[in-house]
């Protein structure tokens, strides 16, 4: 993350020149706690603003240094138009910060800016106190990566892969919706392409695949739909959907797979599974986002999550309640990252609680599905849902525990589950959220999803009431 950081003065050359230790001081306790941080680049003004002129030519070399957040220091009362004028040039909501001080009017110069941002139609976030505190070091850094997240979505590319599956109208999109909001290109790609493109994977590759699974995967359970034939060639449509991605140059992707895939060649799932994960056979790699039948609002969400916590995110679907034990049953006959599976660095930590087996009856077609369980730990779930064509992100707290594994006989054994505690009943619940498809992340970001829709205009709603 590269952090842009601009300091502001006063306006009168005078007072400017008096000013400057304090403002120096101020900006050294930014970029000392900046420098703390993994990951992160702070790139300074070369001088502190006080006129229009230097509120230009700063904030144009901070858009040649491609910064990815911004941060105003804004320690005295510095004048509210300079802010304005560099806020418009960088084009990113910045992070107003005024470190408390009685002696100098630097809250009120911060209230200034930001009323004044604000009025101008530009979002930006207002932030007081001593970077000493936990609670603000919290705010500071959970804005910077909404920022960041923000920036990073503008210009990326999502792969549709097929159309609408199933019949699920929740799962589409307004392509021309999405770049106006999020600034996301959508490029639609036919399913047949992965049929094509298999067929073309050389032998050795889809072979080192196969060593790797069956070396690794704590068991594979060849029988019915599932034989050493059906799964190579899922690791030949994963291997072909890797092609696609890098024809088109996708940053992320849903594939519709039901029911031309599902049902007359083999299921995604495994490809679902690999791509999402952070390694594949041949060492570590980015997760990928995969959405399940083409859910193109789960895969927007889930590259949200993603972006914001550097982590693998989940699809899930909704399937039961189990009133007895106050936990919400959550599996989906496609695939999340086996990660999920132990949340360790090291694969074989993962795919050692992971079976492959046969798919269901219900699917005409060959291959396996990814049976593993969810680890424990706290989750933030997300999704963005729309009423009446305006998108909102709902948005709230769990935890995900660990149960027997005899347990996913009461729902569908064979696919990947997570049990979770929601401080919310089921009727409220279902009653706000708008999708069969939830989606989550390890860790507490609730503060980074809602800044992040705070920056482009979205709705929250934020379900923070108890049963």
């Amino acid at each position: 993350m590269r952090v842009g950081l601009l300091s502001f003065s006063d306006g009168r050359e005078r007072v400017h020149r008096d000013l400057i230790p304090e403002i120096k001081k101020a900006q050294d306790v930014i970029i000392d706690f900046l420098k703390r941080q993994k990951g992160i680049e702070v790139v300074a003004g070369s001088s502190i603003v006080y006129t229009p002129d230097l509120a230009r030519r700063e904030a144009r070399r901070l858009v040649a240094q491609n910064i990815d957040a911004l941060v105003f220091n804004i320690p005295v009362f510095a004048f509210p138009n300079f802010a304005l004028i560099a806020a418009r040039i960088c084009n990113i909501s910045p992070l107003i910060y005024s470190l408390p001080n009685p002696r100098l009017p630097g809250l009120g110069g911060m209230l200034a800016a930001g009323g004044g941002l604000r009025e101008a139609g530009i979002n930006c976030e207002k932030l007081w106190g001593d970077l000493g505190d936990p609670l603000i070091q919290k705010k500071f850094m959970a804005y910077l990566r909404a920022q960041t997240a923000a920036r990073k979505l503008q210009g990326q590319v999502y792969g549709l892969i097929g159309g609408r599956s199933i019949g699920m109208v929740t799962g589409t999109i307004d392509p021309s919706q999405w770049m106006e909001i999020f600034g996301v290109d959508v490029e639609h790609v036919d399913q047949l392409e992965i049929i094509r493109l298999a067929e073309k994977i050389p032998e050795v590759e889809v072979n080192e695949g196969f060593k790797w699974l069956n070396s690794h995967v704590g068991k594979i359970e060849y029988a019915g739909a599932l034989s050493e034939e059906s799964l190579k060639y899922q690791l030949r449509c994963y291997l072909a959907i890797q092609e696609i991605v890098k024809q088109h140059q996708l940053d992320f992707l849903g594939v519709k797979c039901h029911y031309e895939l599902s049902e007359y060649y083999v299921t995604q799932c495994l490809s679902c599974a690999i791509c999402s994960d952070p390694y594949d056979w041949r060492g570590p790699k980015p997760p990928q986002v995969f959405a399940c039948e083409a859910d193109s609002d789960g895969a927007l969400t889930m590259q949200i999550l993603k972006l914001l916590s550097g982590k693998p995110t989940a699809f899930l679907d909704l399937r039961h309640y189990d009133e007895a034990n106050g936990l919400y049953v959550l599996c989906n006959c496609g695939a999340l990252a086996t990660w999920f599976a132990a949340q360790a660095e090291d694969p074989n930590e993962n795919l050692k609680r992971v079976t492959l087996c046969p798919i269901i009856p219900k699917y005409a077609g060959k291959g396996a599905h990814v049976r593993f369980l969810c680890s424990s730990g706290e989750v933030t779930f997300a999704r963005l849902m729309r009423s009446s064509g305006r998108y909102q992100m709902v948005i709230f707290k769990g935890e995900f525990v660990e149960v027997p594994l005899a347990r996913l006989q009461e729902t569908c054994p064979q696919w990947p589950h997570a049990y979770a505690k929601i401080n919310i009943g089921p009727q409220e619940l279902f009653d706000i959220y708008d999708s069969n498809h939830c989606h989550a992340v390890y860790g507490d970001y609730l503060e980074e999803i809602v800044k992040f829709c705070k920056i482009l205009n979205i709705d929250v709603q934020l379900i923070e009431r108890r049963r």
